[in-house]
């Protein structure tokens, strides 16, 4: 295995991006990997390591001749939006961006995440300056999810129940990786680290549209699918077998590197893993063993590119790579299974009627507005005219009042005209798991929930609402019994239209 295998959406990507830039296509799949993972890490998790975000980082070198930005030749812009800074420095810029990513998000413009790009490092007298401190801390501990800290003075930026997701796409001249790696151990070791290989630049071709032009409605689609059901990215057996093998590979051979190389390495099982999920969300399945072997050929590459750059003897690197390779390659594949949706318990406990009222978040009714200029259920778009407008209300699923109230979160929110917000809080209209709009009184189905890409309906509340109007609602044959002649109907009150 000497080459990086371009798999997936984001392999076709890749290939069909690169012509006339001057890029390789391996670098800029690297690239693509660490934009995709940071902008789908608020959704996936992976089912071995769920309190690590699924954030791939990596760090791209360049020598004396200057290559094209890798981020600017990037096209997933429109596919996944994302929050991105260049050139954060310090504790405070790294707040303020933080800052920036959750108010987007709150908006509605973009996911929960940022991706950091440039460079980290302060240019002071020609030598860069290490990273500082303040700020390779929180950036070193969002790689890891747990233990997550802010300091004081911008506490304001996000919120602390968790960390945030943060994506590391830099490019570094070999001055500034040079005070990485003798300064920056512990975000050292979080990092892929490749050497820039300036492509032959090549007229671009128009021949091919297919089969590689449907790469852009694939990543869509696995885009939405991801914040729709917030997979817990599984492992196939043959999958776990070739993760399992690799670390068993690289313990002993490890002793034989220098300590700077060995601190890179130890984390090499870690970057395997985070990578085989990226590529599996990019094909909205579960971690099979073809996925780490396309995750191993992009760490194998830049292992090789870090052993090359820390001077490592040329012999030890190919010993340990060669290890690597027989682990990996010694397991087949056996079984695909699909990944499932993601298990949600539905344990309904009444509790006391709270005598406090809630406050509504604005916050959360803004975005969800932004997202639908049309109801969820219907379709139907309201205007009015004064001022110009369309019309929609935020209606909840599980009521905010009540003997159990519900949050006030994006998960318990639908997008609904005036209509359908009726019928809906007055049980004429539910919702099942597959999210299909029911009529209550009929038990026709009617059309699909419309569903933005970025809103995530917990089935949890869809659930709680079909209990709660079960045993009020009539069923179809109870209908029929109720319906009355012109006849019959008069001098008595007339059955409401819910």
């Amino acid at each position: 295995m000497n080459t990086v295998l371009l798999r997936g959406p984001l392999g076709a990507m890749a290939r069909e991006t690169v012509r006339g830039t001057g890029i390789e296509a391996e670098e800029l799949y690297a690239a693509a990997v660490c934009w995709w993972s940071t902008a789908i890490a608020p959704a996936a998790k992976l089912s071995h390591w769920p309190e690590a975000p699924l954030s791939v980082w990596a760090s791209f070198v360049t020598a004396e001749t200057a290559c094209p930005p890798l981020v600017d030749a990037l096209i997933l812009k429109q596919l996944a939006p994302l929050t991105v800074r260049r050139h954060v420095k310090s504790d405070r810029a790294f707040g303020s961006a933080l800052f920036t990513a959750y108010k987007a998000h709150r908006n509605g413009h973009a996911t929960d995440a940022i991706l950091l790009t440039g460079s980290p490092f302060p240019d002071r007298k020609r030598r860069p300056s290490p990273i500082s401190p303040l700020l390779e801390g929180p950036v070193r501990q969002a790689w890891d999810g747990n233990h997550y800290f802010l300091p004081t003075h911008w506490r304001h930026a996000a919120p602390t129940d968790s960390p945030p997701k943060v994506g590391v796409l830099w490019e570094l001249t070999i001055d500034e990786w040079q005070r990485f790696e003798e300064d920056n151990a512990a975000t050292f070791s979080r990092t892929l680290h490749f050497s820039r290989r300036p492509a032959p630049t090549t007229a671009h071709t128009h021949r091919s549209k297919a089969p590689d032009s449907r790469w852009p409605r694939a990543l869509s689609t696995a885009y939405a699918w991801a914040f729709q059901h917030r997979p817990i990215l599984g492992c196939s057996q043959a999958a776990n077998e070739k993760i399992f093998a690799f670390r068993l590979a690289g313990q002993t051979k490890r002793e034989a590197l220098p300590n700077l190389a060995r601190d890179f390495l130890v984390r090499d099982s870690d970057h395997l893993s985070r990578i085989a999920g990226t590529l599996a969300a990019s094909e909205m399945t579960q971690i099979q063993g073809v996925h780490v072997d396309a995750a191993w050929s992009l760490v194998r590459r830049a292992s090789l590119d870090t052993l090359e750059l820390l001077q490592v003897p040329d012999s030890t690197a190919r010993a340990l790579i060669a290890d690597m390779d027989a682990a990996i390659s010694s397991v087949t594949e056996a079984d695909t299974p699909a990944i499932p949706h993601p298990t949600e318990v539905w344990e309904h406990k009444p509790g006391p009627r709270s005598p406090v009222r809630k406050t509504r978040d604005s916050s959360v009714v803004k975005r969800i507005k932004k997202w639908y200029d049309s109801c969820q259920m219907c379709g139907e778009t309201m205007f009015l005219p004064a001022p110009e407008r369309v019309y929609t209300e935020a209606a909840h699923i599980q009521p905010l009042k009540g003997d159990n109230p519900g949050p006030d979160i994006i998960e318990n929110l639908l997008c609904l005209c005036s209509n359908c917000h009726i019928r809906f809080d007055h049980g004429a209209r539910i919702i099942n798991d597959d999210f299909m709009v029911i009529d209550a009184l009929t038990g026709q189905e009617l059309r699909p929930l419309t569903i933005h890409p970025w809103h995530y309906i917990s089935r949890t509340y869809l659930r709680y609402h079909r209990d709660r109007w079960s045993s009020q609602i009539a069923t179809p044959a109870q209908v029929h019994h109720r319906v009355r002649t012109s006849s019959e109907n008069s001098g008595a009150a007339p059955l409401h239209d819910l």
